[in-house]
């Protein structure tokens, strides 16, 4: 399976390198995507360690976004792992100004699978207009992989919570 993960800004970017090694023993060829706010807080080189691929951090001329995310493109599902309160609005009002968010516009236009992975402070998950805007991509067909809501925030997801609704895509 051609798994695209993408990370924002949330510290359960920590997180990923474990996760996208897990897939790629599993079998699965992994590429990333970063937005900005996620190199602030790990390295694309982490995660080229752990795809054993050059990370997407911007889209270029060679329209990283259409190959992988396009109508027929190569990727089976796009994960955005974590996924912030920020990332999830844009989404849902159609606002791509991240190679994340861009990727996520284009699958969504292709119709390939998206999973979303969101993790911030409860008080963010909880705010209405963030929990309509994740009611809204559910509704739009977009996976959600619950958060563990704990000590005030909205953790992310166990690992084989998200293995399981990645690999369900396939």
């Amino acid at each position: 399976m051609k798994i695209v993960i993408a990370v924002t800004g949330s510290v359960a970017a920590v997180r990923v390198p474990e996760l996208i090694r897990e897939l790629v023993r599993r079998g699965h060829d992994v590429e990333c995507a970063m937005s900005g706010a996620a190199q602030g807080i790990i390295h694309p080189d982490v995660l080229h360690w752990a795809s054993g691929k050059p990370v997407i951090s911007e889209i270029t001329g060679a329209v990283e976004h259409v190959r992988l995310c396009g109508i027929g493109g190569q990727a089976d599902v796009l994960a955005i792992v974590p996924s912030t309160a920020n990332t999830i609005s844009k989404i849902a009002h159609g606002i791509d100004d991240t190679c994340v968010t861009t990727m996520a516009s284009t699958a969504l236009g292709s119709k390939t699978p998206i999973v979303l992975v969101p993790a911030m402070h409860q008080s963010m998950y909880e705010n209405p207009f963030v929990a309509a805007n994740i009611k809204a991509l559910q509704e739009a067909g977009i996976k959600i992989v619950d958060p563990k809501l704990t000590e005030n925030k909205a953790k992310i997801a166990d690992e084989a919570d998200i293995i399981a609704a990645i690999e369900g895509c396939g």
